[in-house]
């Protein structure tokens, strides 16, 4: 693009063009990415790009999207440059104050829909979402349960809490509300004490040994207490095995997302806190991802 000025620049150009540029600087997804971006600058969807292929961008078009190119090539996620992503078919605005939701976080939604269903028939079921980030994990529960459900979502941080409230408003879901709160807080099971049926939580469980080791995408850019405790990778199941008993008003269950090989170690924070009917599900990888613990009260 460096004879931007000179050269007309037809979509199928650029998508021809920076998908080599993208392969030659190591970034994964080129044709995608580029792709993304186009949408992006000229705001449109993906097909638009093949039905108008043959049509020129502007100067203007081609400064905005070498300065998105700019940024991708220095390891900047795709996601905080244009500033959205897709989680359960649904959209959500991101900014660098909150984590990337992940494909495999989707097992973790569906599990709690799949439970929500067999074992809360026509009840109106409530749920406690720790650590929310934009909120993706409390708005597809409360889009894809609707009226049976309300979620909670909390998080530590009040320019998060900011992000999940824009995107419950562009999703159009209402049975959601988000509080600042700090599961880590003393007062925490005595705030939401025997409130909900359901806790679930995707928390920062990288350990922070492995933290450097991440790729520069992840540790440069995404918002480093949603990626690592700064300890072990496992302070949040305890926290959360010690307040959760409290927190569940009668039967219900806690759902964690884990790192891979970290399942054991998360069964055993819970066994060991008086725990004792804990299920494991994988990701599409085969990946143990997800643990539901059940509470039963006697």
């Amino acid at each position: 693009m460096d004879k931007a000025e000179t050269k007309t620049w037809r979509i199928i150009d650029i998508i021809n063009w920076g998908t080599e540029y993208l392969k030659s600087k190591g970034i994964d997804e080129a044709r995608l990415t580029i792709e993304l971006m186009l949408c992006h600058v000229l705001k449109c969807k993906r097909v638009d790009l093949y039905i108008n292929f043959e049509k020129p961008l502007t100067k203007r078009e081609l400064e905005e999207l070498k300065v998105l190119i700019t940024r991708r090539i220095k390891k900047e996620p795709l996601q905080y440059i244009i500033g959205k992503t897709e989680f359960m078919g649904l959209e959500f605005k991101l900014t660098p104050d909150v984590l990337i939701p992940r494909p495999e976080t989707e097992v973790l939604v569906e599990k709690v829909i799949e439970t929500v269903k067999k074992e809360f028939l026509n009840v109106p079921v409530k749920v406690l979402d720790i650590g929310t980030g934009s909120g993706n994990i409390a708005i597809s529960l409360a889009k894809f349960l609707k009226d049976k459900s309300f979620i909670v979502g909390i998080d530590v941080s009040e320019k998060i809490i900011e992000v999940a409230n824009e995107n419950a408003n562009l999703n159009g879901v209402e049975n959601v509300q988000f509080i600042q709160f700090d599961l880590f807080d003393e007062n925490f099971a005595s705030k939401f004490k025997n409130q909900f049926d359901i806790i679930v939580s995707n928390p920062p469980y990288v350990a922070i040994d492995e933290f450097e080791s991440l790729q520069d995408e992840i540790k440069n850019f995404e918002p480093r207490i949603a990626i690592t405790d700064g300890a072990n990778g496992l302070s949040f199941y305890r926290r959360i095995a010690d307040v959760g008993k409290e927190i569940i008003a009668n039967t219900g269950f806690i759902f964690v997302e884990m790192a891979y090989g970290q399942f054991e170690k998360v069964k055993k924070i819970f066994t060991d806190t008086g725990y004792n009917q804990i299920e494991i599900f994988n990701d599409y990888l085969g990946i143990e991802r997800v643990a539901k613990i059940k509470i039963e009260r006697r």
